[in-house]
């Protein structure tokens, strides 16, 4: 799953943010660019001064429940086995993190964590840094790998096997851009858009008046993210309602092994080896960004025809998935979207 607040351009590769701003503004329009736990973010807001105090506020909130690498969070406590008792916004998480690994039969799985740290992903070093974990190791791990080992009782989070740990990598950055959106509505802001590492949170209209645009790129190998960086699939307008967006894709995070082969950094948490799967990219909208997110995630490990099943069966959901298709084919890859997903204004 993807890797939490570390990399700067791994996750933004899969969504460009779109602002055409005209000279003449009807509007203010405030627009920051910056760094929050090691990842990169833009947020472009209608209003007469800066919001940072307040998104300050909301990203160190977040940061306290889900991040991993901070000995003093929520999440790093529940790893480590400190406490049992969680706050409002781990439910908030767990409880979607669950929905979706029921929905994927197990394919999405948050307690994936010490399958992602054993290939080198996750939030611990990797005793295997030559890239290929040893069966036996992989064996041992899956016996305390799934959220079936996670009960949530209340506030209170019961573990049947002290080795589990949970990775909000793949949900946590879409609730990051949440939290952010919560509280530019909680100051009266009704136009904006907020984008953290590729997962983005929007309302309104941008400084043009028109709606927001994002560019989806094309799916190419690119673990920087700055050689393709402005090669889009498609470009769309997002819809007036607002919500969130998220693109999930393994071909900005991946490692390279000694012999050239290469392996992502999506880990299927059945097998507990990176996945292999047809879809390529896939880009999510729905109401809330973290939902997004997870959808996103969950789509690449169940591959194109159980995607659209899940996909479709869940209300308000819309999708474009951008599938392999098999050698000798005339084309490398076909689009698939649902039937309410924006149409490219690239062309």
């Amino acid at each position: 799953m993807k890797h939490f607040f570390r990399d700067l351009l791994a996750g933004v590769g899969f969504l460009i943010l779109f602002c055409f701003s005209s000279c003449k503004e009807q509007t203010h329009y405030v627009r920051e660019v910056g760094e929050v736990f090691h990842t990169l973010y833009h947020m472009t807001y209608a209003s007469d001064s800066s919001a940072q105090a307040v998104v300050e506020r909301a990203l160190q909130e977040l940061n306290y429940t889900a991040n991993p690498f901070d000995s003093t969070s929520l999440l790093y406590a529940i790893n480590n086995n400190r406490t049992q008792v969680v706050n409002a916004g781990f439910i908030e998480l767990w409880t979607a993190a669950r929905e979706y690994a029921e929905r994927s039969q197990g394919a999405y799985d948050v307690t994936v964590a010490p399958l992602v740290n054993a290939w080198g992903f996750g939030f611990a070093p990797s005793p295997w840094p030559d890239g290929e974990v040893p069966r036996s190791a992989l064996d041992s791990i899956l016996s305390f790998v799934g959220y079936q080992k996670v009960t949530l009782r209340g506030d209170t989070l019961i573990k049947s096997d002290p080795r589990v740990q949970i990775d909000f990598s793949s949900i946590a950055k879409g609730m990051a851009s949440d939290y952010v959106a919560r509280a530019l509505q909680a100051q009266g802001i009704t136009s904006y858009m907020v984008e953290i590492g590729g997962e983005i949170a929007y309302a309104g209209v941008n400084p043009e008046g028109k709606p927001w645009r994002i560019g989806i790129n094309k799916p190419l190998l690119d673990s920087l993210g700055l050689e393709h960086y402005n090669e889009y699939e498609e470009i769309i307008e997002l819809p007036q309602k607002g919500g969130g967006v998220a693109t999930s894709g393994n071909y900005r995070n991946f490692k390279v092994r000694d012999d050239g082969t290469l392996y992502a950094h999506t880990i299927d948490p059945r097998s507990g080896r990176p996945m292999e799967t047809d879809v390529l990219s896939a880009t999510i909208l729905h109401a809330d960004c973290f939902r997004a997110d997870a959808l996103a995630t969950a789509s690449m490990a169940l591959g194109a025809e159980a995607a659209e099943r899940m996909l479709q069966a869940i209300p308000g959901v819309e999708y474009l998935l951008i599938v392999a298709l098999p050698l000798g084919a005339e084309e490398p890859y076909e689009l698939r979207r649902s039937t309410h997903f924006p149409k490219n204004r690239q062309k």
